[in-house]
């Protein structure tokens, strides 16, 4: 890490954000002479210490542990240096767990450590591991406006009112000015709002087209003027990667025939891709394989290797893996059943890779413990695979010269005879075998550990409620009545916070989908699950049907034109419909010139009861229709008068005879 780079690590220690009493966190300080320790930190003294030493980073394992809501990261994050960047080491849109990145770079701490949990995020953090959490724009709103009330005024009212809005004009005028040489001299972009009042400015509002780290005006509150420099909050938040994934390091098992099976595993034993294809050639299958990473095995089950696998092979010059002796079926079973796979081809490909993986599982382990932090595991256990020594490979990644030792000529060996061969498989069939145990005997210990430290938190709770004198307290009735309605105003208060809950999340998604519908970028639909009359009262009592809806109905089945008529009576816009509609419900939308479509003309977006249609798809068909209905209407009226006129032929050749 450079030494002039500062990154704060931190780690919650007590409580929550969403608890009533502010929690504390455990912040590691890292730079180039050393690490700096702090417990039982306050969020609040933490910004004032990232005020004074400005870190580069701010890392964590996850942003929900600094705030309790978006509003409150968004403030958080508004009170952090322009240079300070906030950093989620877990990742962002799919975050990993801390313990597999640490374990992949070559790390360790205590889980019940704040202090060891906030260092590793530091560390992990130098190593660009993570993703940058990205809350705003790289926009800026600038407003000038008056700092303080006009009052309700006296004699000399309008007197200091033209006196504040002269100021802010004066104000807004100095920052126009500003903005212009910025345009000028860096293509600075920006547009403004004006609001013209007596004698004055009323206020003055400015969106610039840069981040605000690149504007020289802050934020200020002087006499009669106040001025306002914000970032522009994004729609949503975003993650972006501090550095790209590299290409995994693969142990691939293939089961070649006319359905070819592929299995991959990483050096984790975690399934990258497992696939089954018919008349695949050897393009296709190295083409696959390349896609997702960089094989360092290719495995079979059966000894000997097929011929076009020994190709594929060739072709990564990858290492042979093939078993001392076919694999059987219920072996294969039970190395690819944790794994999971949809016929025998990937069953049998599964199995190969992870047969390779369970006989090599502790050597790579023991590979990983040996290497400094820094260098890449992946690239030391290939080179070590290939025949290099730990050191040797560690040397080559890191530039250090490489001592080499003197070779040393073979001398040939006789061919063993036949009952020796056969006691070498055995050895080395039993040699697997007891790779395998080894590798099934450090899982149940690991699962032992775990079950442990499960046992012995329980016996902490135990001791705890048998000292408790609370017991005692319980057993007179005045308290088990007490206790009762306390139960029972929690339950029903629980039952009031949900319901709370669920009208704000309805409240934020309709204001999402107004937001959507006012800029035009969407036109809001509301989902229901079937065509029939409680699934439309269902979304009218939820969210209301208005006119002017957009409806969407998953199935089509069940109305009829009792059904059309009561959309028609709410004034809604247009339905959407998923499957075949009834032959006289279609007639009753003719008749109402309700206009209809199917979802696969106008494809919906939904989630739950609430979705959007792209306006590029929906007016479209909405104006084939009105174009439609208008032709279907001339022509009535045609069959109309042409029956008119038939008629009074037809009366006019009965008078004349």
């Amino acid at each position: 890490m450079p030494s002039d780079k500062v990154i704060f690590g931190i780690d919650i220690a007590k409580g929550s954000p969403g608890a009533k009493q502010h929690p504390r966190y455990a912040v590691v300080i890292l730079t180039g002479s050393g690490i700096e320790h702090h417990r039982m930190v306050s969020l609040h003294k933490i910004i004032r210490m990232i005020w004074q030493q400005r870190p580069h980073i701010l890392a964590v394992d996850n942003i929900h542990e600094l705030t309790s809501g978006r509003r409150d990261l968004i403030a958080l994050m508004r009170k952090l240096p322009s240079g300070t960047r906030l950093v989620q080491v877990t990742g962002g849109e799919h975050p990993k767990s801390l313990i597999s990145l640490a374990r992949n770079h070559n790390l360790s701490f205590d889980r019940l450590d704040p202090n060891q949990e906030a260092e590793t995020c530091a560390v992990l953090a130098s190593m660009d591991v993570g993703a940058e959490v990205l809350l705003f724009e790289d926009k800026t709103f600038i407003k000038v406006s008056r700092a303080r009330s006009l009052g309700r005024g006296g004699w000399s009212q309008n007197r200091y009112r033209r006196k504040v809005h002269g100021h802010v004009r004066q104000k807004t005028r100095e920052i126009e000015d500003t903005l212009r040489t910025l345009n000028r001299e860096q293509d600075l972009n920006y547009s403004s709002n004006i609001v013209k009042g007596f004698g004055g400015y009323v206020r003055g509002e400015f969106l610039v087209d840069a981040p605000r780290s690149r504007i020289p005006i802050k934020q200020t509150k002087l006499g009669d003027v106040q001025v306002k420099v914000q970032d522009v909050e994004r729609d949503a938040l975003m993650f972006r990667a501090l550095k790209k994934n590299k290409r995994k390091t693969l142990i691939v098992g293939i089961d070649p025939g006319t359905t070819t099976g592929l299995g991959m595993l990483d050096l984790e034993g975690n399934l990258v891709k497992s696939h089954s294809g018919r008349g695949m050639s050897v393009s296709d299958i190295v083409e696959m394989i390349a896609r997702y990473g960089k094989p360092m095995i290719i495995a079979t089950d059966v000894r000997p290797m097929p011929g076009t696998v020994e190709k594929i092979r060739r072709s990564f010059n990858a290492i042979p893996g093939e078993p001392d002796e076919s694999l059987s079926s219920e072996y294969k079973i039970n190395l690819a059943r944790p794994y999971g796979y949809n016929n025998d081809h990937e069953r049998d490909a599964i199995a190969a890779s992870a047969h390779v993986f369970r006989r090599h599982k502790n050597k790579f382990e023991e590979i990983r413990k040996r290497i400094p932090i820094g260098i890449n595991a992946d690239e030391v256990i290939i080179r070590v695979m290939k025949g290099d020594t730990i050191d040797s490979a560690v040397a080559g990644l890191s530039g250090r010269d490489v001592v080499s030792k003197p070779h040393v000529e073979e001398t040939a060996i006789e061919e063993p005879d036949e009952v020796t061969a056969d006691l070498r498989k055995t050895i080395k069939r039993q040699h697997g075998t007891i790779s395998s145990l080894r590798t099934y005997l450090d899982e149940l210990k690991s699962e032992i550990t775990t079950k442990k430290h499960r046992i012995s938190a329980l016996d902490r709770k135990i001791k705890k409620f048998k000292s408790d004198s609370y017991t005692t307290l319980r057993k007179s009735k005045e308290m088990r009545i007490r206790n009762e309605k306390i139960r029972n105003l929690e339950h029903e208060l629980h039952h009031k916070d949900r319901r709370i809950e669920e009208l704000t999340e309805l409240v934020e998604e309709l204001k999402r989908l107004r937001n959507l519908e006012i800029s035009g970028r969407a036109i809001p639909v509301k989902v229901a699950s079937a065509f029939t009359k409680e699934a439309i009262a269902h979304v009218k009592e939820q969210y209301g049907i208005n006119a002017g809806d957009v409806l969407f109905f998953k199935d089509a089945s069940g109305g009829g034109p009792a059904t059309v008529d009561m959309l028609s009576q709410a004034g809604v816009r247009a339905v959407i419909f998923r499957g075949d509609m009834a032959h006289n419900a279609q007639e009753e939308f003719l008749e109402k010139n309700l206009p209809f479509f199917s979802v696969r003309s106008v494809p919906v977006n939904y989630l739950d009861e609430m979705g959007v249609v792209d306006p590029d798809d929906f007016n479209p068909a909405l104006e084939k229709f009105n174009e439609e209905s208008e032709a279907r209407k001339r022509k009535e009226k045609e069959q109309l008068l042409s029956s008119l006129v038939e008629e009074y032929k037809s009366e006019r050749r009965r008078g004349i005879e």
